[in-house]
């Protein structure tokens, strides 16, 4: 009988034992996965320091027809790129200050200044596609468009976006809106 209790008596040493062990471990556990998100909070890059507080990323175009896209946010910094086109759109993908860190289509990002940015919306088109004259397949087609080409987005709705031809703007109509890259937001 004493057997059985020295037993019962050591089992029960040994669970509060293991319950005495398990709580240190247990905050230690708990701080350490708590300090591992704080500094992981800290670690990770800022999108925006001083910046407009719009969101990122957004979609904005070039103002100039010559724009300059540089490494870094200045000046000083080389210039990577030269953009030759008014009215090109590009996505904004961080903030510095008065610099926006930005992504083309051909995915050549660098530094623009926000003199040089302008908000009015624009896109390139993706793929071969057909301009018409009613947001829906079944309507009649205005214009055959080719990828690359350069329009004005006025409104989106849905799948669709109303859009017109920057180059000539006596063509306007409808086209789906996977086939635009750049400003599709209403």
């Amino acid at each position: 009988m004493s057997r059985v209790f020295k037993l019962n008596v050591m089992n029960i040493y040994i669970l509060n034992s293991k319950i005495v062990l398990d709580v240190p471990i247990l905050l230690i556990i708990i701080i350490m996965i708590s300090s591992e998100n704080a500094l992981s909070n800290q670690l990770e890059p800022k999108v925006s320091i001083n910046g407009s507080g719009l969101e990122i990323p957004r979609m904005v175009s070039s103002k100039k027809s010559l724009t300059y896209i540089r490494s870094g946010p200045g000046k000083e910094f080389p210039v990577k790129f030269e953009l030759r086109q008014k009215g090109y759109p590009l996505k904004v993908i961080a903030e510095f200050n008065n610099w926006r860190k930005v992504i083309t289509f051909g995915k050549i990002s660098g530094w623009i200044h926000t003199q040089l940015l302008s908000s009015f919306r624009t896109g390139l088109l993706t793929k071969t596609t057909f301009l018409k004259t009613m947001p829906s397949n079944s309507s009649n087609s205005l214009a055959k468009l080719l990828p690359n080409l350069l329009i004005n987005v006025i409104i989106c709705k849905d799948n669709w976006c109303k859009i017109e031809i920057v180059k000539s703007k006596m063509y306007v109509g409808w086209v789906q809106k996977e086939t635009i890259w750049g400003s599709t937001k209403n």
